[in-house]
């Protein structure tokens, strides 16, 4: 037995789409209209032909422009409810109903065109159409994968529902396809925006409704469980020489933002005129050897050192690189899953899938996939639930598996420094392989090995030098759209790259493996909502402050920027509805990182009730 059952009723034989004697019911129909007194056909009296002749006494449709297909026609109004009713069954199974049409024969722009205007006017179906309906919801492609037609879909749903309240009856074999259908749409590829996904899930939802297809925790469960690991994450080991490269980098910058600012304006320091003056404010430094005549030769120094005049997002601290090994940590921790896949990041942490009890635990995190706010049933019930397994050791395995999500703790600045990690640990990789000697050679010299390789790449010499020493570290890199950012003072190192086993690149880097998908925000919302509930209260503020906290951080610009709204709100709104004293220095904590306005409106209303 399939992992769906069935719930309309089922005709005995699974071809047909509806039951006996439908073919034979009297259809009324009002004189003096398009389709007259005329059966529906295939041949010259169908609905479709006449819709044709009437539509074409009205407008050339062998000149009609694009556009115009759009546009209402007085043939599409003058149908009664009722004649609307057979077109759009004829329609179905038509060339150019759905689209291509532009360019092909006046049938087929007449399809398309009655297809897309027939939604704007009231319709009337009968029963013997449910066939046509449905071949009208499985056949068009843009019901699988554009979200923008949820209005005409809806239509068309509900067409199909009249038919069914008719008497018309749904095939086993009809359930089938539209249970397909459902499944493809959740499964299917290149939505990258969270809000098309949650528009496309919810088309399947309605199909699986219609298809009476119970699509259960269990098996929502048995589709996320195979682990979230990111196969990029940044490797957890030893980086002796990460100082060494650390403050090389910093004296690489000192030293480029010396050459930027002395040689700025109209007068010029005595080192870029004098061959002596030059080698003994540049010495050489091992195989770092700056030439002179190289740098006469440039632009001195190469325009790539002094242009947008730091306008765009400013100059950085050379001192500020000193400080990157400690950030890699930060970063460590948040490439570990990716949680923008539809997998559950770390469920072995969570839960013991081998015990029935921790597997019914965790089924019931995702039961209220649609609810605001958890109900006193689903907190009854997930209390009964940890009781069998022993609440302490249900809280101790819940506060574990959230830390994933919250710890390190971040905000604007925090994020800051772990975007700072991730492109500092993939340079360091880069820099060992360029320069495997260096740490040991040039440990005494920094400063001076420093220079000389500032002076080389600003003489515009750096062939042979790892790429990651350039002309831009003096620069800030902070992506901004809008004036708007999510980061605050990210270097100028270069941006990782990734590869997929077989050599592709990937696109994907820390900003989009932080943010939540739409199946992981269901199950992170359970988990929220059941850390209220545990016993250690003090411990519970905390993990919903840390979780609000990291949810409402900003990992890039745009519409899906944050980390998931979703989350943060519901961490929120669990947070006050704890209510107490003990929750108001939290909320004020809160208050005062939480960056996006809506999402913080709770905490103000909050604390000025308090006040």
């Amino acid at each position: 037995m399939g992992l769906f059952g069935f719930g309309r009723k089922i005709l005995a034989q699974s071809g047909g789409f509806v039951g006996e004697g439908l073919a034979d019911a009297s259809i009324h129909r009002p004189a003096n209209r398009i389709f007259g007194q005329g059966e529906s056909g295939s041949g010259e009296n169908s609905p479709f032909q006449r819709y044709v002749r009437a539509l074409d006494s009205k407008r050339d449709l062998q000149r009609v422009y694009s556009h115009q297909l759009y546009s209402a026609s007085k043939a599409m109004e003058s149908l009664s409810p009722e004649e609307r009713g057979e077109l759009l069954a004829d329609l179905a199974g038509r060339p150019g109903v759905y689209g291509g049409a532009m360019d092909g024969s006046v049938a087929e722009k007449a399809a398309y065109s009655a297809f897309w205007n027939i939604w704007k006017h009231e319709i009337e179906v009968r029963k013997e159409h449910l066939g046509a309906l449905l071949r009208h919801v499985l056949d068009n492609p843009a019901y699988r994968n554009n979200e923008h037609l949820e209005k005409q879909f809806g239509k068309l749903l509900r067409q199909v529902n009249h038919a069914i309240k008719q008497g018309a009856y749904l095939s086993s074999g009809d359930c089938e396809a539209i249970a397909a259908m459902a499944a493809g749409i959740r499964d299917g590829k290149g939505r990258y925006r969270k809000a098309q996904i949650k528009k496309m899930i919810a088309r399947a939802e309605k199909l699986e409704k219609l298809a009476g297809v119970d699509v259960s925790a269990t098996e929502f469960l048995m589709q996320r469980c195979e682990g979230a690991e990111n196969p990029f994450a940044i490797a957890d080991k030893l980086r002796p020489n990460a100082q060494f490269w650390a403050d090389l980098l910093a004296e690489v910058t000192a030293a480029l933002d010396e050459i930027r600012l002395t040689t700025k304006g109209s007068a010029k320091p005595a080192w870029s005129r004098d061959a002596d003056a030059f080698a003994a404010a540049w010495p050489a430094c091992g195989e770092m050897q700056p030439s002179f005549e190289a740098w006469k030769a440039s632009n001195q120094p190469v325009p790539a050192l002094v242009q947008h005049n730091g306008k765009r997002n400013g100059w950085a601290n050379p001192d500020d690189y000193r400080l990157l090994p400690g950030m890699i940590s930060a970063a460590q921790a948040h490439s570990r899953y990716n949680w923008q896949s539809n997998q559950i990041p770390g469920l072995t942490i969570l839960a013991d899938l081998e015990d029935p009890d921790w597997t019914a635990l965790v089924e019931h995190l995702i039961t209220q996939r649609r609810a605001t706010k958890a109900t006193k049933a689903w907190q009854k019930e997930a209390l009964a639930l940890c009781a069998s397994l022993g609440i302490d050791v249900v809280e101790t395995r819940l506060h574990d598996w959230l830390a994933l999500f919250h710890t390190p703790a971040l905000e604007r600045q925090a994020y800051t420094s772990a975007c700072n990690g991730e492109r500092f640990a993939s340079a360091i990789d880069r820099l060992e392989t360029a320069h495997a000697d260096w740490p040991t050679r040039h440990a005494h010299e920094v400063p001076a090995l420093g220079r000389a390789i500032a002076i080389t790449i600003a003489s515009g010499c750096s062939t042979g030098l790892c790429p990651d020493f350039h002309p831009q570290l003096v620069r800030l890199d902070d992506h901004s759209y809008k004036n708007r950012s999510a980061t605050d003072g990210v270097l100028y190192l270069l941006k990782p790259s990734y590869k997929h086993v077989d050599g592709r690149s990937s696109h994907e880097t820390l900003a989009s493996w932080m943010r939540l998908s739409v199946e992981n925000e269901e199950f992170l919302r359970g988990a929220v909502w059941l850390v209220a509930l545990m016993p250690d209260r003090t411990r519970a503020i905390r993990a919903l402050e840390l979780t609000a906290q990291s949810a409402a951080t900003y990992t890039w610009t745009g519409d899906d920027a944050m980390r998931s709204k979703i989350i943060a709100n519901a961490a929120i709104a669990t947070l006050i509805d704890m209510g107490g004293n003990d929750i108001d220095p939290a909320v004020l904590r809160l208050s005062k990182v939480v960056e996006h306005q809506t999402i913080r409106a709770p905490l103000l209303a909050y604390l000025n009730l308090e006040e």
